[in-house]
């Protein structure tokens, strides 16, 4: 069954005949209809969230003090699930994976404006290496009396090539924050515990 009801072709990362560390993983369930036989249950990727990328601290000036910081996200939840997808070139058989992000968003002191605009990325990963990736840039608008709230992002569909065993899946799906060099360098100076749960069923 499908936990994710809001489809979009926005965002679709198609790949072709070919197509670092992790704290936590999820994996995604596979759905058919028994009524269609031609229909197949593929095996959906593994989904990481790579070490460092599950937080954002947004601060406003060079000094990261807590007086400067604007804004704290954080990854909550990852949902999705596959299904077939439309046949590649050739007639090649495709799996398509759906996924979702839940946020915990926090407004800090030094915030000037209600909207937050999250970005974060999918990577898809084959044998160790990124084969393509794609970043994306939601935003919410916090109420003005609010100093915290939970986002969902949009529905994100990819389309990836079927194993030959469909009960086998070759690739892996990393999904994070998109951070600047600084603010990963700080999320791996002031670790912090995972808030993040699977949504998979």
């Amino acid at each position: 069954m499908p936990f994710l009801r809001r489809p979009t072709l926005s965002g679709t990362i198609m790949v072709g005949t070919i197509l670092a560390l992790t704290t936590a993983m999820v994996t995604l369930t596979g759905c058919e209809d028994e009524s269609n036989p031609s229909l197949f249950a593929p095996a959906c990727p593994r989904t990481d969230i790579p070490t460092g990328t599950a937080d954002r601290f947004a601060y406003t000036g060079k000094d990261q003090d807590l007086r400067n910081l604007s804004g704290h996200v954080q990854i909550t939840a990852l949902s999705g699930d596959c299904s077939r997808g439309p046949d590649g070139p050739d007639k090649q058989k495709m799996v398509r994976t759906r996924v979702g992000l839940s946020f915990f968003i926090e407004r800090g002191p030094a915030a000037t404006q209600d909207q937050v605009t999250i970005p974060y990325f999918v990577a898809i990963m084959q044998n160790g290496k990124i084969v393509d990736k794609k970043t994306f840039n939601d935003s919410f608008t916090m109420a003005p009396n609010v100093s915290t709230q939970t986002a969902k992002t949009e529905l994100r569909l990819i389309d990836l090539p079927a194993s030959e065993n469909l009960q086998e899946n070759p690739y892996t799906l990393e999904v994070g924050l998109q951070l600047t060099h600084d603010e990963l360098d700080y999320n791996r100076k002031h670790p912090r515990p995972s808030a993040f749960r699977s949504n998979s069923q």
